[in-house]
């Protein structure tokens, strides 16, 4: 084995390419300028089962990871980039790059051929792959998801690169000469032969041999002869499932119930939804038909791989460095999934009830989505652990304490503890109902006790129908909705519903940017000595007069937690620690841990727990 350098640290590779099968690594690695061994503070996590390949593609470091041999699939890839990303969180960006089953439609004017490239891109509503599945019946295909849109500096390259394609610059054969020079199958890097490139009528099953030889040449498709063998780029979108189509009529099943125009199948993009925002690139082996074989693999993996690389020549370096981390990304978008999963269920049941779109209308509740979503997005990794693993906070959790009021100076990350606090109960998949609240006063909506019941309450009759009856009492009271509820009936009506619904999360951040505290603070009491063995209520504040004098009148002192400076300052110094080793502004620190430290404790000093 020759020489290689090895960087000094792994937090100089930036990009992320994924290869399910080994010919796909392969022709990865062959795209490499040159090829480096690990680096010398390389330590993989635990959990991460990867094997790793590393180099230097253009002016990129990258790093190539592997499925387990022989395993392939959505649960697979999933392992695979959480994997990646626990061991290497300075990944900025990834592409998942291979083969795929094209779906070539020339009568349409898509005209997809072996060996051509397609590549995801976002259109409407999905991120450019779309997940598909078998229904709750076992018969029926269904649409279940899309991949979240890639990074926005690889859709900058994507544009600049479809551009230069348009003026004829592409650099795609002149990286698959490279592939080509493989020693081992080095055949298979090639163009396979335009006689070796047959689309069959759906209805026309394959012959049984180990190609097309056999297979009637009147059952073909007639498409126009191409000019040149030079791969074509299709962009689109991409299906994504964890079966391996050989079969047109199951294919076209597939296509004709998900409703969507796709370019080609796949099986490992949709194992990345809530993993890992990234770009596919699939090379086109078969026409996930019958007449699938494996001949074209090899060289549909080097034509997806030259693109990967022609695709990285216009991302620029700088751009990517101030990019935000993968796995920054990945917390908000995993965040948004787990919070909104029970909702989307009951969602998906309620869609086609007019009674529900009346429950809502009437309600008019708040949409505090955006300050939870804006509040996840600002914590940064490692942080709030400390109110997770304390005391008071455990016993809150276990039943053995009802009541939390924490409280602290401006600015010192109330919010996003209570966006942690709900992140960490939703992402313990358990049958509780979490409802939460965001006092605000950037917004008139957000700051009367109106306000929280009709939120809690439209909450609570979306997420638990065990409590529903309750609620349409209270609207067919109301004239089935042509009267507006009183707070006091709507408070009664929600402290019914608590005592139907089983084991209850209550979160209500900022009661001081409440223009009703007192009623706010008085509705509290109510909730606490109500009895109700299954609810536990969370609320923070800053330490204000009022509110300290009306909750210490009833609520024991270990209820009560303070933001200490010390925690604080420990979140503080963990985010300009990550800033330091990650901006590009600080590179020349970074071999001089002692100017790190003193940066980091003239900034502390400065923050004063704010």
């Amino acid at each position: 084995m020759p020489n290689r350098k090895s960087l000094p640290t792994s937090d100089l590779y930036t990009v992320g390419w994924i290869a399910a099968l080994s010919i796909e690594r392969a022709a990865a690695i062959s795209m490499l300028d040159e090829r480096h061994d690990k680096p010398s503070n390389f330590n993989q996590h635990e959990s991460d089962t990867n094997s790793y390949s590393w180099g230097q593609m253009g002016d990129h470091n990258v790093v190539i990871a592997s499925l387990p041999a022989g395993l392939y699939g959505t649960t697979s890839a999933a392992t695979t980039a959480s994997g990646l990303l626990a061991s290497l969180p300075q990944i900025r960006v990834a592409l998942l790059v291979g083969i795929g089953g094209g779906i070539a439609r020339p009568e349409t004017g898509r005209d997809i051929r072996l060996g051509d490239v397609v590549v995801s891109q976002p259109e409407g509503t999905t991120g450019g792959v779309i997940q598909y599945d078998l229904g709750k019946a076992g018969q029926e295909w269904e649409l279940k998801g899309s991949l979240s849109k890639p990074p926005l500096v690889l859709l900058h390259a994507l544009g600049s690169l479809q551009a230069e394609h348009e003026l004829g610059d592409s650099r795609v054969l002149e990286f698959l000469e490279v592939a080509s020079k493989l020693k081992k199958g080095a055949s298979g890097y090639c163009h396979q032969g335009l006689g070796n490139d047959r689309l069959f009528k759906p209805s026309y099953a394959h012959s049984g041999l180990s190609d097309c030889r056999g297979c009637d040449t009147a059952e073909e498709i007639e498409r126009a002869e191409r000019d040149t063998t030079d791969p074509e780029i299709h962009y689109g979108t991409i299906a994504s499932g964890n079966m391996l189509l050989k079969d047109a009529t199951t294919r076209d099943n597939i296509l004709d119930s998900i409703g969507t125009e796709c370019l080609c199948f796949e099986m490992e993009a949709a194992g990345l939804m809530n993993h890992f925002p990234c770009l596919v690139i699939r090379g086109i082996c078969d026409y996930a038909d019958s007449h699938k074989n494996d001949r074209w693999q090899r060289y549909a993996a080097a034509t997806a791989a030259a693109y990967g690389k022609d695709l990285l020549g216009y991302v620029p370096m700088k751009g990517l460095q101030e990019s935000e981390k993968a796995i920054d990304i990945l917390h908000s978008v995993q965040s948004v999934h787990v919070i909104a999963k029970g909702i989307n269920q009951e969602l998906q049941d309620q869609k086609s009830s007019s009674h529900f779109q009346e429950i809502k209308k009437w309600l008019s509740a708040s949409d505090v989505s955006k300050n939870l979503f804006e509040a996840l997005k600002k914590r940064h990794e490692g942080t709030c652990a400390w109110i997770l693993q304390c005391r008071t906070f455990q016993e809150w959790h276990s039943d053995q304490r009802r009541f939390i009021w924490l409280h602290g100076i401006p600015g010192c990350g109330k919010t996003v503890l209570s966006a942690a606090v709900i992140d960490h109960l939703q992402q313990l998949n358990s049958s509780d109902t979490i409802l939460e609240f965001f006092f605000d006063f950037a917004d008139n909506e957000k700051q009367t006790i109106d306000q929280l019941l009709r939120t809690l309450s439209h909450q609570l009759y979306s997420r638990n129908p065990s409590c529903r009856p309750d609620l349409d009492k209270l609207f067919i009271s109301c004239e089935n909705g042509g009267q507006q509820p009183g707070h006091q009936a709507l408070a009664a009506t929600l402290l019914q519903m608590l005592r139907h619904c089983g084991k209850v999360h209550i979160i209500i951040d900022a009661l001081d940017e409440c223009k009703t505290r007192r009623e706010v603070l008085r509705w509290i009491e109510d909730i606490f000595r109500s009895g109700i063995p299954s609810v536990r209520l969370l609320a923070t504040s800053r330490r204000e007069g009022d509110i300290e004098s009306e909750l210490e009148r009833w609520l024991e002192q270990q209820s009560i937690l303070s933001t200490q400076e010390e925690s604080v300052n420990h979140d503080i110094r963990e985010f300009v620690h990550s800033q330091l080793l990650s901006e590009p502004g600080f590179e020349r620190w970074r071999m001089q841990p002692g100017v790190q430290n003193e940066i980091e404790t003239h900034i502390m000093l400065k923050a004063n727990g704010m």
